[in-house]
C-alpha cells in the first residue's frame, strides 16, 4: 500500500483521542467564553466557527511538525476524524443543549412569584424526577453559593442523567437518519455541501508534501484572511478604546406596512455562499424579498392573526406558511429518494445481498431499526413528562421535518445560519389545540423550549457534513460512529460541569442573560402558564390554511424545478423565506450571487477557481480573529466585546 493510500486508510485511534480532547476543550472554552467573557458566539450556527478555529491551528501545527519530522504529522483520515468530532461538539453548548437546557430546568422554580402564579399553573405539573429539587438548589444556582457551601451535585445526578440519555437517543436518531440518506444526497443527488469546503481545502495534500502545505502557502488565501481579520479587529480595538472608529455591519431600509429590510454585511457568510450554485443564492434573496413584500401587504390591508406563537417566529400566518413549505420540501425529497430508501430497507431486513453498506459508519440494519427505536423512545419520553402519546408522535414528526429540512438546506445551500420558521411546540398547538394537550401536555411542551427552541446547530447537520468529508477515507469507517458518540459524551460532560460550577460560583443571574435571565429560563412557563390559565382551545384552522398555502406553493416550485428546464429558482429559497434569520443572511447571498455572476461571465471557470482561496480566507480570517479576541478578552479580563456572529 502506497504512502498516499495509508494517509486515508481507516479511522486511526490517535485521531479519535485527539478529537476527544479537543471536543472537551472546545466545550469548556465556549461555555466559559459565552457566560463570563460574553464575546462572539463561536458555536452558534451551522457554520460551527469554533470547530474551524480549533481545526485551523491543528492543521497548521501538524504541517509545522511535518516539516520537522514527517512521521509525526497527522494523516488526512486523522484530521477528518478530528474535524467531525469538533463539529459535533459544537452542537452541545450554547444554542445546542446544555446552556439552554440546564437553566430551563430550574427557571420556572426560581422565577415563580405570586404575581405570575407559576407554582400553581406550571410547576405542579412537572414530574418529581425531571428537575433538580431540594433546599437552595435553584436559589443558589441563580444567586451563587454561600461561602464554603458545596455544589449540590446529588440533586443533579438523576435529572441530568435522564436528560443526557434523552439527548443521546435523539442524537442517535439524527445519526441514523444521515447514514440512511448519505448515498442519496452524496452519490445520487450530488449535493455540494459548501460548509465543508474550508476544512477539505485545508487538508489537501500534494504528492510528497505534508498535509496543509498548499493551503497555508497560498497568497490568495492569506489576502482574504487578512481582509476579514483586519476588519473584525477594527471593532475589537473599538471595544477596548471606544474613541477608535468602528466598522458598522448593518443598515436598515424601511418599507411599507411597518416592514424593514435589514442588510447584514458579513464577509465569512459571503465566502460560504461563493461555493453555492447561483440558482440557490438567487432563490434565497428573491424569495425573501417576495415574502417580505407579502408581509408588508398583509400589514397594510390588515390580514393579521390573533394566534400567540413562539418568540422566535415572524408573523403567525407567514410562519405557518413557511412550515407548510418545509413539510412538502421534506416529503417530496423523501419521495424522490424512494428507490434508495427501498434498497436501504431491504438491506436492513436481509443480512446478505442488496445495496452495499460497508462504507457506512453503521450498517443499514442498525440505522433503520435504530432510527425507529430512537424515535419511539423520544415519543415515550415526551409521554412520560405529560404529553399524550399520540400527540408525542405528532411532535416527533414535526421535529424531524424541521431537522431534516434545515439539514438539507445546509447540505445543498451552504446556509451558515438559520432556524425554523416555527417551533414544533407551536406546530403541535396549531394542529391539535391546547385542549388536546391539557395542563401536563402544555408543561411538556414548555420544556421542549430547552432543547428545541434556538436550533441553529444540531447533531444531524454536523453529521451530514462530517459524512461528506469522510467519503474520501478508504477502508472500514465503523469507528467513526463511536468517535461521534465520544464527542457528544465528552461535550455534554465538559459543558455541563463548567455551567454548573460557574452558576453556583458566580450566580446564574450574573452570567449571560440569554441563558440565565431572559429567555432560556422563562420561555416555557411564560408561554404555557397563560395557556393553562385561560380556556383551552382547539386547532387553529386559519393557521392550517396558511400551512396548506405554503405546501401548495412548494409543490408548484418542486414541480417546476423537475419539469421546466428554464426555471431559474430553487425551491430551497422558499423553504427559508418566512424566517427572520434569513433577513440576516440574504444580503450575503445577494452579494455572493452578484460577485460570482460577474466572475463567471467575464473570467470564466478559471477565474472562479483561482479566486476560491481568497473566499476561503474571508471565512477563516474572521473566525480566527473572533477566537483571538476572545483569548485577548480572557487574558485582559475584558467583558462584553461581541464582535461577530459567524
Amino acid at each position: 500500500m502506497g504512502v498516499e493510500q495509508k494517509d486515508l486508510q481507516g479511522i486511526p485511534m490517535r485521531g479519535i483521542l485527539i478529537g476527544a480532547v479537543l471536543a472537551l476543550m472546545l466545550n469548556v472554552f465556549d461555555t466559559y467564553a459565552t457566560n463570563i467573557i460574553r464575546g462572539s458566539y463561536l458555536s452558534l450556527n451551522f457554520s460551527t466557527p469554533a470547530a474551524l478555529f480549533f481545526f485551523f491551528f491543528v492543521v497548521l501545527a501538524s504541517a509545522l511538525v511535518g516539516f520537522l519530522h514527517r512521521a509525526l504529522a497527522l494523516t488526512r483520515s486523522e484530521l477528518i476524524t478530528i474535524y467531525i468530532m469538533l463539529v459535533v461538539a459544537c452542537c452541545i453548548p450554547g444554542m445546542g443543549f446544555t446552556q439552554f437546557m440546564i437553566p430551563c430546568l430550574l427557571g420556572s422554580t426560581y422565577y415563580a412569584t405570586p404575581e405570575n402564579d407559576w407554582d400553581y399553573l406550571y410547576n405542579q405539573y412537572i414530574p418529581e424526577w425531571m428537575i433538580p429539587r431540594g433546599d437552595g438548589v435553584a436559589r443558589y444556582f441563580f444567586e451563587g453559593l454561600p461561602d464554603g457551601a458545596p455544589i449540590p451535585w446529588g440533586a443533579w445526578v438523576v435529572p441530568m442523567g435522564l436528560w443526557f440519555g434523552f439527548f443521546l437517543v435523539l442524537g442517535l436518531a439524527m445519526i441514523c437518519t444521515m447514514v440512511i440518506l448519505r448515498k442519496q444526497w452524496v452519490n445520487h443527488e450530488k449535493l455540494v455541501y459548501p460548509l465543508v469546503q474550508v476544512p477539505m481545502e485545508m487538508i489537501q495534500k500534494e504528492e510528497g508534501r505534508v498535509v496543509g502545505r498548499s493551503f497555508f502557502t497560498n497568497r490568495g488565501m492569506w489576502l482574504g484572511f487578512a481582509t476579514s481579520f483586519i476588519l473584525l479587529s477594527v471593532n475589537g480595538i473599538h471595544s477596548y478604546y471606544p474613541s477608535f472608529p468602528q466598522f458598522t455591519r448593518t443598515a436598515v431600509l424601511p418599507l411599507f406596512g411597518d416592514t424593514n429590510l435589514s442588510f447584514w454585511f458579513s464577509l465569512p457568510w459571503t465566502g460560504f455562499f461563493y461555493f453555492v450554485n447561483l440558482e440557490i443564492t438567487a432563490s434565497i434573496w428573491v424569495f425573501y424579498l417576495l415574502v417580505t413584500l407579502q408581509k408588508g401587504i398583509f400589514n397594510t390591508i390588515g390580514i393579521q392573526s390573533t394566534q400567540h406563537i413562539d418568540l422566535y417566529s415572524m408573523d403567525p400566518f407567514l410562519a405557518h406558511q413557511g412550515l407548510g413549505s418545509m413539510i412538502v420540501f421534506v416529503l417530496v425529497g423523501l419521495w424522490v429518494a424512494r428507490g434508495h430508501l427501498r434498497d436501504v430497507f431491504v438491506k436492513a431486513c436481509r443480512a446478505r445481498g442488496g445495496i452495499d453498506d460497508s462504507d457506512e459508519i453503521i450498517s443499514y440494519r442498525f440505522a433503520v431499526f435504530g432510527l425507529i427505536a430512537a424515535l419511539l423512545l423520544v415519543a415515550g419520553w415526551l409521554s412520560m413528562i405529560g404529553m399524550p402519546f399520540a400527540i408525542a408522535l405528532l411532535f416527533v414528526f414535526g421535529a424531524m421535518i424541521i431537522f431534516l429540512a434545515l439539514t438539507r438546506v445546509v447540505a445543498e445551500g451552504g446556509i451558515p445560519a438559520m432556524r425554523p420558521p416555527l417551533m414544533t411546540s407551536t406546530f403541535v398547538l396549531t394542529a391539535v389545540g391546547s385542549s388536546a394537550l391539557g395542563a401536563s401536555g402544555l408543561v411538556a411542551l414548555g420544556f421542549s423550549y430547552g432543547w428545541h427552541s434556538e436550533i441553529r446547530s444540531f447533531v444531524m447537520s454536523s453529521v451530514a457534513n462530517g459524512l461528506k468529508m469522510s467519503e474520501i477515507i478508504r477502508g472500514p469507517k465503523r469507528r467513526l460512529f463511536w468517535a461521534i458518540l465520544i464527542a457528544i459524551v465528552v461535550s455534554l460532560a465538559g459543558s455541563t460541569y463548567v455551567t454548573l460550577v460557574m452558576a453556583y460560583k458566580y450566580g446564574g443571574i450574573n452570567l449571560n442573560p440569554l441563558f440565565f435571565v431572559n429567555q432560556a429560563t422563562q420561555f416555557g412557563p411564560r408561554d404555557m402558564a397563560p395557556r393553562i390559565a385561560a380556556e383551552l382551545t382547539g386547532p387553529r384552522w386559519d393557521a392550517w390554511r396558511f400551512m396548506a398555502i405554503g405546501g401548495a406553493v412548494m409543490s408548484l416550485l418542486m414541480w417546476a424545478r423537475h419539469n421546466l428546464v428554464w426555471w431559474p429558482l430553487n425551491p430551497l429559497g422558499f423553504t427559508i423565506s418566512a424566517n427572520w434569520k434569513t433577513g440576516h443572511i440574504f444580503f450575503s447571498a445577494l452579494l455572493a450571487w452578484l460577485l460570482k455572476l460577474v466572475i463567471l461571465k467575464y473570467g470564466g471557470p478559471r477565474l472562479y477557481r483561482n479566486l476560491r482561496p481568497f473566499f476561503l480566507g474571508l471565512i477563516l480570517g474572521e473566525i480566527v480573529a473572533a477566537g483571538s479576541w476572545l483569548a485577548m478578552d480572557y487574558f485582559t479580563g475584558h467583558v462584553g466585546s461581541f464582535l461577530t456572529q459567524v
